[in-house]
């Protein structure tokens, strides 16, 4: 959206924010069975393969295809995919539907999962999601629905983390042509899914409309139309909300939740998220962050408890790992960086850098993507100059800013948090802190093997004891600021049923309008 038209909008909301809504809209969708959604940013692409963005991926819930879905407590049930099993150690087949069918009419077959996975895989295309199908050596497919994923030994969990990966049309995707990139190319604006909802239209910045799919193999959504409308300021957000501008908005600032809680036609609904908020070291690029007593030293500077109570009022739970408490493989045995000031002022000084002389690190940090992103980073700065050195920080929009975490251009320190929905350590630590992964930015040989033999060990004692050893290098290396795990505040009109889910997933086919 042009700056000027959303510095008019926001101060419209904002206006009837003021008024306690008394000049209130007419409700959202009115007219018809239309649901507005609010994300703080815009999706990045249309193209399911590329990104692992969750404001992205909601979108692509609705308009792609997976072989089975998760429901809220992170079980997986048939979708695509009628049943799955472990024919042999190296073997996972799974047994498809035979009407699932693309916008186009195109039939979804095996050939479309197997080219969906084997995109991902390809280094060419750069995806971030290759930690998730890292594990499938090859695919077969016997018949037209009929897919078998071959792992190279047995793995601990379900080869290519199916409840993740769209399935696209290869046959569509081949007349079109390739993606470019991350945001350039045919796919990324013009995408053809099978999912419960079909793309119409996106203006960047402004608004993504779809329409309920009425041939779709699982039914027709009750909902007819879902309109996905980014707005980055969290009080315009609660403001759009009480006027009846939009129905559902993520990432409610606790100063919000009573005033929405007990509204006239708002409610709100919550959820311990599985999202951990940190910020990482850029330890590839030079500067006094390659010193891990540096970086030792600033995780004792700070204080993630008063981050906690100050900025989120009290909405979150401090971590002392990449993990929350409830994942396979978290180590509670592990310890908190608990504030010292006294004691990061010591390892400094032992680092070289008495008083913090010699320090000057840049924060970078996004706006709108996560609640209180940019307030967060800004109290950090603020703890961390208490140690002599000099902090600041640079905000930027999301869609520019996630471009530089996916090519590792964010340094010295940057904020970012990552939700894991297959509640296991492995999507975390692949993902995050193997060398080779697009969005790490540390890279260690030793912690790189036992990552990767926690993937292979099926043994569910040996594989904690690895990642053990793996938790217990990467809190002495400190590659990051360890913070906190979300819980997920969203708002809704009470003409809305919907819930929030821990996994952060929006899908749209659950929804019913009262």
């Amino acid at each position: 959206m042009p700056y000027g038209r959303r510095a008019l909008l926001s101060f419209a909301a904002l206006l009837a924010l003021s008024l306690g809504g008394s000049a209130a809209l007419a409700p959202a969708g009115a007219a018809d069975s239309t649901v507005t959604i609010s994300q703080g940013v815009d999706p990045v692409t249309m193209d399911p393969l590329k990104r692992t963005i969750t404001p992205t991926t909601n979108v692509h819930y609705n308009i792609f295809d997976t072989l089975v879905r998760q429901d809220r407590e992170g079980k997986l049930f048939p979708w695509v995919a009628t049943s799955w099993k472990r024919v042999t150690p190296t073997v996972w087949e799974f047994k498809l539907r035979h009407d699932v069918k693309f916008w186009n009419g195109d039939p979804l077959t095996s050939a479309d999962v197997k080219f969906s996975v084997e995109k991902i895989k390809d280094p060419a295309e750069g995806s971030e999601q290759g930690p998730r199908v890292a594990t499938v050596e090859r695919i077969e497919t016997p018949d037209s629905y009929t897919v078998r994923y071959i792992t190279a030994k047995p793995t601990a969990m379900i080869a290519g983390y199916p409840w993740q990966v769209f399935i696209v049309d290869s046959k569509y995707w081949k007349e079109h042509g390739d993606d470019v990139g991350h945001s350039s190319g045919y796919q990324a604006e013009h995408p053809m899914g099978s999912g419960p909802y079909i793309f119409k239209s996106w203006r960047k910045d402004e608004q993504l409309v779809t329409e309920a799919n009425a041939n779709y193999w699982h039914g027709r959504p009750s909902v007819d139309s879902v309109i996905w409308k980014p707005i980055p300021e969290a009080a315009a957000r609660v403001a759009a909300l009480r006027t009846g501008e939009t129905d559902l908005i993520t990432n409610v600032p606790a100063q919000y939740q009573l005033q929405l809680a007990g509204g006239r036609n708002t409610r709100l609904t919550s959820a311990r998220s599985i999202r951990v908020l940190f910020f990482a070291f850029n330890t590839l690029k030079p500067g006094p962050q390659q010193n891990k007593l540096v970086r030792q030293a600033l995780n004792y500077a700070i204080d993630v408890p008063a981050i906690i109570q100050t900025v989120l009022g009290g909405r979150a739970y401090a971590v002392n790992t990449p993990l929350p408490p409830n994942f396979v493989g978290y180590d509670p045995k592990i310890p908190f960086y608990h504030h010292d000031l006294a004691k990061a002022k010591e390892l400094l000084a032992k680092a070289g850098y008495p008083d913090g002389k010699g320090i000057d690190m840049l924060i970078n940090a996004p706006i709108g993507r996560y609640n209180k992103d940019k307030e967060i980073a800004e109290a950090i700065a603020g703890q961390l100059s208490q140690t002599g050195g000099h902090f600041t920080t640079k905000i930027q929009e999301w869609t520019t800013y996630v471009n530089f975490t996916s090519s590792r251009g964010l340094t010295p320190v940057y904020e970012l948090a990552w939700g894991n929905n297959s509640y296991d350590a492995d999507n975390t630590l692949t993902s995050l802190f193997t060398s080779d992964a697009r969005l790490s930015t540390y890279a260690n040989p030793a912690l790189d093997k036992l990552i990767v033999d926690a993937r292979y060990e099926t043994d569910p004692k040996k594989r904690q004891a690895v990642y053990d050893k793996s938790l217990e290098i990467i809190h002495d290396e400190a590659p990051w600021l360890f913070m906190f795990q979300y819980e997920d505040l969203y708002a809704t009109t009470k003409r809305l049923a919907w819930e929030a889910r821990g996994d952060e997933d929006i899908f749209c086919d659950e929804m019913k309008l009262k």
